[in-house]
């Protein structure tokens, strides 16, 4: 495909663009992290909350997920106001997006069930407005970034702000709460995570002619969408890599503290090493995906995760498991990319019916994914009634210790395992894929001059 000629004042087309709209990704790494890692720490270790309680929300939170995300997509898809179909659900739904997360780490309650229906709702009132806000803004880079080239350059760029948004908020939580406590630490990261969203509507456009389709209805939507092959095992292939993710980063504070035995205000840094991993190969991943295509990079990137994370099973001490989980690390930087293979699945989609629905799309892959999160709380019930982890206690048995283990080591290397083989069937190679943008642009002139008609 040859380069796109962008007009000079085209503010999305520019790296002044580029890096506003990317400014999203401080909303969609910061907050998602610090819940994914802490979450579990904070209501088991420092609230006391069982974990089969514990586990239990994020059971029903991943069945919400499963309910809520492919009915807002579709939703988004289909209704569009007379402020576009992206950008009013960015603006709305980064409120209840940030007063979810600050009052999820305040904890005004001391009996069990309280403090379990105030982390259930808040979590679920936080999860609600992520869904309407991400789901919008990561729609749109699909629908404004269709050269292959310029969207490596995007996604470098937001994966970059991303990325060191992650470390942030994998890392820095409890030394901050050290000084300050929990409850102020969250209301801090969550003005933050707000202004960043709303700057991000500065370097945001939604283009006309995606608005000018009759949406399919939604028996037929959902029915297109699971027809598109490459779609699904895409969708497969990051339920996977999501729950490598989601497991082990929920396992890695507890591992940190009972296994390493790490004081309680360092505990973030036992993620430093993959945090750096993925840090310094966000350009490698960006010249792979860009040169080989979204299969070949993606393919390598669940390799080296896979091949790197097992030697965790045998360290013992911080010092060396910085430097093995680099490589693991090195990886994540890669399969975190997925927005590349995910667009070109609903390129494949918009030929074969002719419409761009990005939000259903993004909404379906979440149902998938987010199954991911009731496997953690099985994994944490699991832990709690097979290898005897005691919520609240400042010390472990030997046989919890092992449980903490093989979740931040063998379980994620068998899914990746897993990944890996089922991503290997993706039919969109780098020929299929440029072939695809061919037609995509002489399809999109279409839509353009139907604009000029009405």
């Amino acid at each position: 495909m040859s380069e796109i000629n962008f007009k000079e004042d085209d503010k999305i087309h520019s790296r002044r663009g580029y890096l506003l709209y990317s400014l999203g990704g401080v909303t969609s790494a910061l907050p998602y992290n610090m819940v994914g890692v802490f979450f579990v720490f904070f209501y088991a270790v420092k609230v006391g909350l069982s974990l089969e309680l514990v586990g239990l929300i994020y059971i029903l939170y991943g069945l919400w997920n499963a309910v809520n995300d492919p009915l807002f997509g579709y939703y988004m898809d289909k209704k569009i106001t007379k402020w576009g179909r992206r950008v009013p659900y960015i603006i709305f739904g980064t409120i209840p997006l940030a007063v979810g997360f600050v009052l999820l780490w305040w904890v005004p309650w001391t009996g069990e069930i309280q403090i379990f229906f105030h982390a259930l709702f808040m979590l679920f009132l936080f999860d609600t407005g992520f869904t309407f806000a991400m789901t919008a803004w990561s729609a749109l880079y699909t629908e404004m970034y269709e050269d292959e080239k310029e969207r490596a350059t995007v996604v470098a760029i937001k994966d970059t702000i991303a990325f060191t948004s992650s470390l942030i908020g994998i890392i820095f939580p409890p030394l901050i709460a050290s000084a300050i406590g929990w409850s102020l630490t969250g209301l801090v990261f969550g003005i933050v995570v707000s202004i960043t969203m709303y700057l991000s509507l500065l370097g945001t456009k939604e283009r006309k002619e995606y608005q000018i389709d009759e949406p399919l209805p939604v028996i037929a939507a959902f029915k297109e969408t699971f027809k598109n092959k490459p779609f699904v095992i895409m969708a497969l292939t990051y339920t996977l890599v999501d729950s490598c993710f989601a497991i082990t980063l929920i396992a890695l504070p507890l591992y940190a503290k009972f296994v390493l035995k790490m004081d309680e205000a360092l505990i973030g840094f036992a993620a430093a090493g993959v945090a750096i991993g993925a840090l310094i190969s966000i350009f490698f991943w960006r010249w792979v995906y860009a040169k080989k295509g979204p299969k070949f990079a993606l393919l390598l990137a669940i390799g080296i995760f896979a091949a790197g994370i097992l030697p965790i099973l045998f360290i013992r001490d911080f010092v060396t498991l910085i430097i093995i989980t680099l490589i693991p690390g090195f990886g994540i930087g890669g399969i975190l990319m997925t927005e590349i293979p995910f667009s070109a699945a609903i390129d494949f989609d918009e030929i074969q019916t002719g419409k761009r629905r990005e939000a259903t799309y993004n909404g379906i892959l979440t149902l998938i994914a987010r199954l991911s999160i009731a496997l953690s709380g099985l994994a944490l019930i699991i832990v709690q009634f097979f290898f005897g982890f005691q919520a609240g206690s400042e010390s472990q048995t030997p046989t919890a210790l092992l449980g903490l283990t093989l979740l931040v080591s063998l379980m994620p290397f068998i899914i990746g395992i897993l990944a890996l083989i089922v991503f290997s069937f993706f039919p969109i190679n780098y020929a299929k894929f440029r072939e695809m943008n061919k037609e995509l642009k002489i399809l999109h002139e279409k839509r353009l001059q139907e604009i000029k008609k009405l």
